[in-house]
């Protein structure tokens, strides 16, 4: 792909968020083959990761192009339909925001409903739901599927190795991530560690349940000692906090959200088989639950972890054809 488009959006919706985080946010846009500013074009949203820099721009591996490259390419010679690719920056000084609106990070899926609306008013855009896909990986892909439950913005959801089924994704990470923090000398310890990298797995992952668990918080000047699901300090487990992770899990979500995913021109899951943090059991828990329900979807498990899977983008992104050209409607099926 060309260099991509970058320009800087001032989201009202961070405007004094809880964390004092930039409300000036980099939007990149990368612009598919043959885009002329006058043919309107199908846009993917892509949410990285937790920890992730936001850009698509970049070498994923040593070797190989980056994933905009790739997309490119399969845009290029037809595996992928032809769309612009639009990334979205919801970091926050504790790494990741998991794109939902929360009390004590900020509303970053107010950020997200911005950022569409910017760039429908800025290219030559299919600006409706049916011309709009949502689409990330591990937290990248919680908030895309956050975002088909709760929004009517996207038309299609693609989410690959997303956060589902905590018990299986966050809770056995928990006891290393409370050894790292004793480590640490105390979670305000390990917080004032976040500039001084590299930072090695254990560190990254004790970051992430302790952002997730802001993120998850119901209350303005919830601190991050507060908002984890045990004491870091005795262990002793806080059922109401962990109740509160809950009900932000995908897998419980989706009672009350079937009806809105069931109406997805594709609604597709993808994770690997040996994934490095068990989101493989949250994914096909997922699974289960929305053939429970009844919710046409795409599932797919694949050789792997949870790194170094960027081509099942391509595979995935392939999926969008029977939906942008017409000649499926409806979400295909397992």
């Amino acid at each position: 792909m060309n260099q991509p488009v970058v320009f800087e959006h001032d989201s009202a919706a961070l405007r004094g968020n809880p964390l004092g985080d930039p409300q000036r946010r980099r939007v990149e846009v990368h612009l598919p083959p043959g885009y002329d500013g006058v043919r309107r074009y199908p846009v993917v949203y892509w949410l990285p990761g937790y920890g992730a820099h936001p850009s698509l721009a970049n070498r994923a591996l040593a070797f190989g192009g980056s994933v905009a490259d790739r997309l490119g390419a399969a845009m290029a010679d037809g595996r992928v339909p032809p769309a612009l690719l639009v990334v979205v920056d919801g970091t926050t000084r504790y790494g990741g925001s998991q794109y939902i609106d929360s009390a004590a990070c900020g509303r970053y899926a107010g950020h997200l409903a911005e950022i569409v609306a910017e760039v429908d008013r800025r290219f030559a855009t299919r600006a409706e739901p049916a011309g709009r896909a949502v689409a990330g990986k591990s937290s990248g892909g919680y908030g895309a599927l956050v975002a088909g439950m709760t929004s009517d913005l996207f038309g299609a959801v693609l989410a690959f190795s997303p956060d589902a089924g905590f018990e299986h994704s966050y809770l056995p990470l928990v006891p290393a991530a409370l050894d790292t923090v004793r480590a640490a000398g105390g979670v305000e310890a390990l917080l004032a560690r976040r500039d001084s990298g590299p930072h090695d797995v254990p560190f990254m992952v004790a970051m992430s349940i302790v952002a997730m668990g802001m993120c998850y918080a119901d209350a303005p000047g919830t601190t991050p000692s507060d908002a984890l699901p045990c004491d870091p300090v005795s262990g002793l487990f806080r059922d109401e906090v962990w109740r509160r992770w809950l009900r932000h899990d995908p897998v419980r979500m989706l009672p009350a959200h079937a009806g809105r995913l069931s109406g997805l021109g594709l609604l597709h899951l993808s994770v690997g088989e040996r994934d490095d943090y068990g989101m493989h059991w949250g994914v096909r828990a997922l699974h289960a639950a929305l053939d429970g329900h009844g919710v046409p979807h795409s599932y797919l498990e694949h050789e792997g972890g949870h790194h170094g899977i960027e081509h099942v983008f391509a595979e995935g992104l392939a999926r969008l054809w029977r939906v942008w050209d017409g000649t499926e409607a409806g979400a295909c099926a397992a």
